[in-house]
């Protein structure tokens, strides 16, 4: 890096610490101090979630002292970071960077990545102005979003053990057949997509460990989930997307373009990281993780949506193509996967997104009743501190 990318590239932190001071509202976010001494305080806690999630599985998961070390390890360039969702962001990023170089992607002058307090579930991509460079951020939401609706899936797939293999279904009927087979499995989807779609999702109590081996399948859904996310953002970063926005009436179709663009390098690049893994990432090659998110966060839009009007229509804001369409563009990149693997992969994908739909029609009658009760939509919450069982179960 040059001395005209490093003076742009402190630039950017600059520009996202002030962006992280418009977020606090003049609150402030734990430190790495408070963080430790809830670390301290419980490790029966911590320990638990391990036991849980791995049970007697060697080489999983992270031990109380192993995740201290994690977090004391990554540095925080913002004295408003918080260390839990910085570390989260911090991992992320290093990937994508990585990947980046070893593709020969231009990062230009660079990223200043990190995390804001909000409540609300965004991703988000900024141009600082008269720099090549971008700031890059995750909110809070957003982490607890991917981490609740990660766990309720993976709850949901049927899973069985065959020797030293896993097998997991994904056939939409047999997945909602379990459903709605248990009482509390259905309440659980009926609660979390009301919480997110009521609110800013769900803020007290009420979580569960996910137990192996579904525990694997939700942490693959999980880092997933999360790259795409942030790599789509990194997409508008390396192709400058932000030089060239505009204002428009009536829709930006140059915007739009720009989302289908960003979606193709995201699940390109969360393709490459993920088939690389030691276990491949079955959510990552095939795209599954991303047409998950995309249609859960449709979903939460839509109860919203009832619980604001009674109607679950929702219109686009000009500049985001309408989900099933970014779904549909990920077939152009199916050229990628092995001829062997093609089409069952691009199965997974769809049965992905058939799962969300066929709950959601389920569960609708539910949340008109609420409206019709009288429940309607509160405000965003903009600020939180953060609760680490809320993110680490």
């Amino acid at each position: 890096m040059n001395d005209e990318q490093q003076s742009e590239q402190e630039a950017a932190e600059d520009f996202r610490r002030q962006l992280q001071e418009r977020s606090l509202q003049g609150g402030a976010r734990p430190s790495l101090q408070d963080l430790r001494r809830w670390l301290d305080e419980n490790p029966e806690f911590l320990a638990e979630i391990s036991r849980v999630s791995w049970g007697s599985a060697p080489g999983r998961g992270l031990t109380p002292a192993q995740f201290k070390e994690e977090l004391e390890a990554v540095p925080l360039p913002s004295p408003h970071d918080e260390p839990f969702t910085h570390s989260i962001v911090h991992m992320l990023s290093k990937q994508i960077e990585d990947a980046c170089r070893e593709l020969e992607i231009p990062l230009h002058s660079g990223v200043a990545y990190g995390s804001s307090s909000a409540l609300d579930v965004r991703a988000a991509q900024y141009g600082v102005p008269l720099t090549d460079a971008s700031v890059v951020s995750l909110s809070t939401g957003f982490i607890t979003f991917c981490s609740s609706i990660s766990r309720m899936l993976s709850l949901s797939l049927p899973h069985e053990r065959d020797g030293d293999r896993l097998k997991v279904t994904f056939n939409p009927g047999l997945v909602l057949a379990k459903i709605e087979s248990s009482a509390d499995l259905r309440n659980y989807w009926e609660r979390v997509i009301g919480d997110y779609a009521f609110g800013s999702g769900p803020l007290s109590g009420g979580h569960r460990p996910v137990p192996f081996p579904a525990s694997f399948t939700r942490m693959q859904l999980l880092f997933s989930m999360e790259r795409f996310s942030l790599a789509h953002e990194y997409g508008h970063h390396v192709a400058q997307h932000s030089k060239t926005a505009v204002i428009g009436v009536g829709g930006d179709t140059e915007a739009v373009g720009h989302e289908f663009e960003a979606d193709l390098f995201a699940l390109s690049l969360d393709r490459f990281i993920g088939m690389r893994d030691q276990q491949p990432n079955v959510f990552a090659a095939s795209g599954a993780g991303a047409a998950f998110l995309l249609k859960y966060h449709d979903c939460i839009r839509r109860v919203g949506q009832i619980l604001s009007t009674g109607e679950d229509t929702i219109h686009s804001d000009g500049v985001h193509p309408e989900t099933s369409e970014r779904i549909a563009a990920f077939d152009s990149l199916d050229d990628q996967l092995p001829d062997a693997q093609r089409c069952n992969l691009r199965e997974l994908r769809n049965n992905c997104a058939s799962i969300v739909d066929d709950v959601y029609c389920r569960l609708k009658p539910a949340y008109m009743a609420m409206y019709k009760n009288g429940l309607r939509r509160a405000q965003s919450a903009s600020h939180c501190e953060i609760d680490l069982p809320r993110l680490l179960l």
